[in-house]
């Protein structure tokens, strides 16, 4: 066996099964082996799906990087092998990594959670609604033809960038 080998708890849930809830105390993350898993939301009585994960993908992890609870809703669709991942084994590794993978890792939470809020109607605040309408605008931009790209940042990008300062000085003015 190599040196520093962590052997991680493994589990199988059968379909069906409440993994998480929403609230929920945060204390591993989980890696499917096999089987399918639902992440949701509640708002305003409405179940919302926020997505599907399957092998190889993880679960739970967002609560680990902010150390919060349970943002969502998780379902095991299709029975699940899975893999126990705890909040200091995925810190550790983390801390192992590049910084710059780091900086990514933190980047991208930062999107998910402003994402998830947005999906859900839970959006809360200036700052975050500033970020979505960034990601938004990136994200659109980048979908598009070399041309239509120009375009659309011709006629678009002004607007974004004075409903952005306006956000930003609706949020200078709240603080006071």
């Amino acid at each position: 066996m190599a040196k520093n080998t962590i052997i991680l708890e493994r589990r199988f849930v059968p379909a069906g099964t409440t993994l998480m809830k929403e609230g929920d105390e945060a204390n591993c993350a989980y890696l499917i082996q096999s089987g399918l898993l639902g992440v949701y939301s509640e708002y305003q009585g409405q179940t919302i799906e926020l997505a599907r994960l399957g092998v190889g993908e993880i679960c739970g992890e967002m609560a680990l990087f902010n150390e919060e609870r349970r943002t969502a809703n998780v379902k095991v669709l299709e029975d699940c092998n899975l893999i126990i991942i705890s909040r200091q084994t995925l810190l550790e590794k983390l801390e192992r990594s590049d910084p710059t993978i780091r900086a990514v890792v933190d980047m991208l939470i930062k999107r998910l959670v402003s994402g998830n809020l947005v999906v859900t109607n839970k959006k809360g605040n200036v700052e975050d609604l500033v970020d979505m309408a960034n990601i938004m605008y990136q994200n659109v931009a980048e979908s598009l033809t070399e041309k239509d790209r120009v375009k659309f940042k011709k006629n678009v990008f002004p607007l974004m960038t004075e409903f952005i300062e306006k956000l930003e000085s609706f949020r200078k003015k709240a603080k006071k």
